[in-house]
């Protein structure tokens, strides 16, 4: 009799503890084909994919919702491509990129009104305000050495849907080489795709 009910115990910790890594583990997968570049720069759109996926990667799994997001690299370079990938490999979401811009503060500045400046398309999302080129009281560079803004518009899309969940560009201005600057928006561009995953409805694949 002990016997059986220690079986059976165990039995039921087990059937638990599955439960509960089933519900911990409801991974959302979100394709990522390679970053258009129409900076002019020549940034290496695979490279900032990977970065994209990597860091979609190590996101920290939403405790309350028991969701986890998970980076997929896909190599198509259409539309139709990439929407056949994506589904082939399971994948929830497609979060398209574009490098729209790329610059150095030495560069000249597009004024929008007088005392102001434009460092990127309306509604940009800045993860620097606070930068040299801000702030008049401090002279381009001093102490930090080139800075570079980068701009890239990011489109995220439930896979096969025609519609964008999400998009908006999200713009970075820092004293560092151009590609980490790039990095960077990859980086808090992954935060914000995980933000809406988790504000929209749960995903059903076919």
């Amino acid at each position: 009799m002990q016997r059986s009910a220690l079986r059976a115990f165990i039995f039921l910790l087990c059937l638990i503890s599955l439960c509960a890594f089933a519900q911990e583990n409801r991974v959302i997968r979100v394709g990522v084909p390679a970053m258009k570049d129409q900076s002019g720069r020549n940034v290496s759109g695979d490279m900032e994919r990977d970065r994209l996926v990597a860091t979609l990667n190590h996101q920290k799994p939403d405790k309350k919702q028991h969701l986890a997001v998970q980076g997929v690299p896909l190599d198509g370079l259409t539309a139709e491509e990439v929407g056949a990938e994506a589904k082939e490999k399971q994948c929830d979401y497609v979060v398209y990129t574009t490098l729209t811009e790329l610059r150095a503060a030495t560069d000249s500045m597009q004024r929008t009104t007088p005392g102001t400046m434009q460092t990127g398309p309306p509604g940009t999302i800045q993860s620097n305000p606070g930068g040299v080129w801000n702030n008049p009281g401090v002279p381009r560079g001093q102490a930090l050495g080139q800075q570079y803004s980068a701009t890239v518009e990011y489109k995220l899309y439930r896979t096969g849907d025609v519609e964008a969940v999400a998009s908006a560009p999200v713009t970075n201005l820092q004293a560092m080489p151009e590609e980490a600057v790039v990095s960077q928006v990859m980086d808090r561009i992954a935060v914000r795709v995980f933000s809406e995953i988790k504000k929209a409805p749960a995903p059903t694949r076919e």
